[in-house]
């Protein structure tokens, strides 16, 4: 018997970092770096009017931001500091740009473009998560989830990347010390001392020259100091350092402080702010990257789009009194995913069709998707480019009855072909139908949302219409199920396995100044447990705080208390989700001499 299913936006996890410049200011576009836009209205600008917009780069032509397309011919480009020409500009750098949007907000014209990396250094760690979507990265003891599908690789690949490469990173940062990475580059292979490094977080206890500085010391000795004006370095600011590393000591050649993104707002100016949801307690009252929100009066796009924390977001509004009063809030990243051939494209109408072997599915693009060419036959690759029989991996969100396409990667290897998305219906034992295609499941291996393996039985006992689920049909595909999988339905690839990492509170690694820590507003949605209708709908909806334990069933395991390092069980499996000590593998430094300050001294 057929379930009937009304399709809904999902919300999705992700880690990002709040990054806006000063409109017309000279700044970098760093941690923390936020701009105004002077004039009224909700939106990013009307007419002729100045604005800033920050946003990874999602295509050319001259370059798409925010689903915005500015033309730089004639703009000011300030890459790291140094002035180049708007060819230097890479797909999925996070970029300030300012100038002039026009009326219908999808085209203007760029007077800067300002791009300053968020992370550079030695990879210490990585870890790759069960289903191989997703590793997470330990550099200069900042945690960086990589995506295979989400992240953009220069000089590297999503499986070549190796400990002691020396990356820079471009991404958006989320809560604790997490930081997701839009773009990595390879740069080389680390040397102590002669290898330059970057990294931004708060400055610890300070003793004569040196202070603590997450897990490593940071001489400053013979640092030049950016920005402090007649301050001088203490503790608790956060900065932006920039060296040489060795022995677990960075030698600062220079140290910047960063202004805190509430003090360069001006009351009654429209602001335009993408990033991660966090201190979500309602349409009302929540956080984006540092930024205090109030979204009850804004429209949503999709109309329906769900918050919560992790949420991403891009959100138009105008500042007033220590709030950003939010007229529009924008879903940016999806969870429905398709990986198959194309077998149509109708660039002119702006869709493509992925032909699956059990059926078809058509998704819709726009100047907010984000093409990559993963085989390099392509620089830039535009709709216009794909033909039939060309493999893709995309991410999509629903927006009524239509898939909106938010990345799509066009790949050389042809692997298994893949679909995941809400439950339509199901055949207890026989079949499940995701987004009117149908797949039989006989011989299936099942999966839990908890990467734990099930039986059918199990599976199809606890599966309801609207969970959120993964087919996979291997490389030579048939129609039938070979791995049925749960997913988590706000999740990007590797939050539930790294996002928690059982932040102390010290905040001495975080990248921005956020109260929001480790993992206490991360809720996990136990595919195994009984839900009705009423509890999905309390569970997700804006309206509904998720820290409140008395909207989750007994089985959701989250702390109210707003404790860090939550310990999550598969059922009665007792091994544990996340990582309890997520730095064991990083690097342990300690100070040669007893003046020195070693990270136990904070």
């Amino acid at each position: 018997m057929k379930n009937s299913f009304v399709p809904r936006p999902l919300v999705t996890f992700s880690a990002l970092a709040l990054v806006l410049s000063a409109c017309g200011g000279g700044g970098g576009g760093g941690i923390g770096g936020i701009a105004s836009i002077p004039g009224g209205g909700g939106g990013i600008g009307g007419s002729g009017q100045s604005s800033t917009s920050s946003g990874s780069i999602d295509g050319f032509g001259s370059i798409f931001v925010n689903g915005v397309r500015f033309d730089t011919d004639d703009a000011e480009v300030l890459i790291d500091g140094e002035l180049r020409n708007d060819d230097a500009l890479r797909l999925g750098m996070v970029v300030v740009v300012t100038g002039q949007i026009d009326e219908g907000n999808t085209t203007g014209t760029a007077q800067r473009v300002i791009y300053d990396n968020e992370l550079k250094g030695p990879i210490s760690s990585i870890e790759t998560a069960p289903d191989g979507d997703s590793k997470l990265l330990t550099i200069l003891g900042i945690n960086v989830i990589v995506e295979r599908a989400g992240t953009v690789f220069d000089n590297a690949t999503f499986d070549s990347l190796a400990v002691d490469d020396v990356v820079e990173v471009s991404g958006f940062n989320g809560r604790g010390d997490s930081l997701r990475a839009t773009r990595v580059e390879r740069e080389g292979r680390f040397v102590a001392g002669q290898s330059i490094i970057e990294r931004r977080g708060r400055v610890g206890a300070v003793t004569g020259s040196q202070f603590i500085f997450g897990d490593l010391i940071v001489d400053f000795s013979s640092a030049v100091l950016d920005d402090f004006g007649s301050a001088s370095l203490s503790e608790g600011q956060q900065v932006e350092v920039q060296g040489t590393l060795a022995d677990g000591v960075i030698t600062a050649n220079s140290i910047e402080l960063e202004e805190s993104a509430q003090d360069r707002f001006i009351e009654g100016a429209a602001v335009q702010v993408q990033g991660s949801v966090t201190m979500f307690t309602g349409l009302s009252s929540f956080r984006v990257g540092d930024v205090d929100v109030d979204a009850s009066n804004a429209s949503l796009q999709p109309s329906d789009l769900l918050l919560a924390n992790g949420a991403v977001v891009q959100i138009n509004g105008t500042w007033e009194s220590g709030r950003l009063i939010a007229s529009r809030v924008e879903q940016r990243r999806g969870r429905v995913e398709v990986e198959g051939p194309v077998g149509a494209v109708d660039a002119d109408a702006g869709t493509l069709t992925l032909q699956l072997v059990p059926g078809a599915i058509t998704v819709t693009v726009d100047q907010g998707t984000r093409f990559d060419d993963d085989t390099g036959r392509s620089s830039i690759l535009r709709i216009g480019d794909l033909v039939p029989g060309d493999f893709l991996e995309v991410e999509a969100y629903l927006d009524g009855d239509r898939l909106v396409a938010t990345t799509i990667d066009r790949d050389d290897d042809q692997n298994e072909q893949t679909l995941q998305g809400p439950v339509e219906s199901f055949l207890p034992g026989e079949s499940i139908t995701i987004l009117g295609i149908t797949y039989s499941t006989s011989g299936a291996e099942f999966e839990g949302r908890d990467d734990v393996d099930i039986d059918a039985d199990l599976f199809y006992s606890s599966v309801q219409v609207g969970d959120l689920v993964k087919i996979g049909d291997d490389a030579v595909a048939d129609g039938i199920a070979d791995d049925v999988e749960f997913e988590d339905r706000v999740a990007l690839a590797g939050e539930r396995e790294f996002a928690c990492f059982g932040d102390d509170d010290s905040d001495d690694n975080d990248l921005t100044d956020d109260s929001s820590e480790g993992c206490d507003d991360f809720v996990d949605n136990d595919p195994l447990s009984s839900y009705d209708d009423d509890t999905l709908d309390d569970d997700f909806t804006g309206d509904t705080d998720l820290s409140d334990e008395e909207d989750l069933n007994e089985e959701d395991l989250i702390d109210d208390s707003g404790e860090d390092a939550e310990e999550f069980e598969a059922g009665d499996d007792e091994e544990d989700l996340f990582d309890d000590d997520p730095g064991e593998d990083a690097e342990e430094f300690e100070a040669g001499d007893d003046e020195e300050l070693t990270p136990e001294d904070g």
